[in-house]
């Protein structure tokens, strides 16, 4: 009998430590109480009302002269990981330390400084946005997140689901987020900016190349597998949907939607094989129906076929191994994406942005593959093109990010590493710089200054010497994604 006793309080002692194990590992992470309905959560409620700087990491800037006598700094984010498009807000900048990262940090934009440091209930902050004073991102697993952006105060979060492989983009003190439902559907929601309360949700195929997009009153989205939407922002009525193999977010202009979308083709070869292929649409943004009847600029695509031999695919799995994703979670539908843009990992998605287009002075500008292009808003007419060519034919990914447009240049950077400046006239190389790491990510550019994040954990800062060098100050140069570059 005391032997049974004995036996019995060994077990309860350890059913005790183990229960004490997963509260001390799991602590307050609302993916682990809040899954089934997304209750919003406060600073009261989580503790998190003051931000304490006890035992963050200090990051120390490191400063620079390129060949060219241009002055800069330099920030490694500890956790060596791939960093989204910084965020520039009244002399600070915003970055997640990459996929797989917990930290959320500001710095000061002039210097580089650490000023704050957020650390996330779950891994993968994206490139963030800001509006009204408020910092919003979310993490790949599983939450959105609204901070103070002076202070990095805690306003609310809430769990949405996983994977969230798109970022948030907020209009009108309104935040647009898509996620997976428990329900297996993915959706698309508008919570309130300072309150996080839902003011509608509506029904998605899946989930958002990168982001949504607002304009004027409507949210307009691409997702994975190539449907373009059109919501009415006010009750999220849906005005209309296309499936149309698009293969980016879409840039609004006046009356007209320019998305890049995918053609397959047979080759002339006697096994047929089937060719990937990608161009510029132009919409009506009345009803979705494309406006030209052949696609501009196509060109094969070869970059749009799932590989899985190069640097870059074999980083992505890591990435996704890191993070406990062995294989893809059924909820992220993956096979979206492989068949449409020819990604299969969470954080491949995570960072794709695709071919897509910037509108300057009616002229639209994209990087599709390694030619960054010049063509007529109206008639497709290319005007100019620049071919980008490296050395390294194994590095694998897309070789040019999507360019940023302000005061009449061209910011685009490289997956070898070079920040490149061109004129918008005529596509003339003002100056480039290397800094020797992969960069994938849009650039910023604000009050004379570009950033651009790397796949090495880096930040780097290079003053333009023009101070007329502003505006674009997050992915897709404002918080709704559709900056107004004129």
């Amino acid at each position: 009998m005391k032997q049974k006793k004995v036996l019995i309080r060994k077990w309860v002692f350890l059913l005790i430590f183990l229960t004490s194990l997963v509260f001390l590992t799991t602590g307050l992470n609302p993916q682990n109480i809040h899954e089934d309905n997304q209750v919003i959560i406060t600073p009261s409620q989580t503790g998190k009302d003051v931000v304490s700087l006890e035992g963050k990491v200090s990051l120390k800037p490191e400063h620079f002269t390129t060949d060219d006598g241009k002055k800069g700094w330099k920030v490694h984010i500890p956790e060596n990981r791939p960093l989204p498009t910084p965020c520039i807000w009244n002399g600070l900048v915003f970055t997640g330390g990459g996929f797989g990262s917990y930290e959320f940090y500001c710095l000061d934009a002039k210097t580089g400084e650490w000023v704050w440091q957020f650390h996330t209930g779950d891994d993968g902050p994206t490139a963030a946005v800001v509006d009204k004073g408020y910092v919003v991102f979310n993490t790949e697993s599983c939450i959105i997140y609204i901070l103070k952006a002076k202070t990095g105060k805690l306003v609310w979060e809430k769990w949405l689901g996983d994977p969230l492989m798109s970022q948030p983009a907020v209009a009108d003190g309104w935040v647009y987020m898509a996620y997976p439902g428990k329900d297996g559907n993915h959706y698309l929601a508008c919570m309130n900016l300072e309150t996080g309360k839902e003011r509608w949700k509506a029904k998605i195929v899946g989930d958002l190349i990168t982001a949504p997009i607002i304009y004027e009153n409507s949210v307009y989205i691409t997702t994975l597998e190539g449907t373009v939407y059109r919501y009415k922002t006010q009750n999220g009525k849906l005005v209309w949907s296309d499936k149309r193999n698009a293969t980016c977010a879409p840039w609004i202009y006046k009356d007209k939607i320019y998305v890049s979308m995918r053609e397959e083709k047979e080759d002339d070869t006697p096994e047929r094989e089937k060719r990937q292929y990608e161009g510029m649409a132009n919409l009506d943004i009345k009803d979705g129906k494309q406006l030209n009847k052949e696609l501009w600029v196509l060109q094969e695509a070869d970059y749009l076929s799932y590989e899985t031999s190069s640097r870059y695919a074999g980083e992505q799995k890591a990435l996704d191994a890191s993070v406990g994703f062995g294989s893809a979670p059924a909820a992220a539908k993956l096979g979206q994406a492989q068949g449409n843009i020819g990604l299969a990992t969470v954080s491949g998605v995570w960072a794709y942005q695709g071919s897509r287009p910037a509108i300057f002075k009616g002229r639209s500008y994209n990087s599709m593959g390694n030619v960054l292009r010049s063509i007529d808003g109206k008639t497709g007419e290319v005007l100019w093109e620049k071919k980008y060519t490296h050395e390294d034919e194994n590095i694998g990914g897309r070789p040019l990010t999507p360019p940023s447009i302000v005061n009449g240049k061209i910011f685009v950077g490289s997956i070898t590493g070079d920040i490149i400046c061109y004129s918008v006239d005529d596509g003339k190389i003002l100056w480039k710089h290397n800094v020797g790491e992969p960069i994938r990510f849009q650039p910023s550019i604000s009050e004379g200054r570009v950033y651009v994040a790397t796949d090495y954990g880096n930040i780097y800062c290079i003053e333009t010497g023009d101070k007329k060098d502003d505006g674009w100050n997050m992915w897709g140069g404002n918080a709704a994604h559709n900056g107004l570059v004129e």
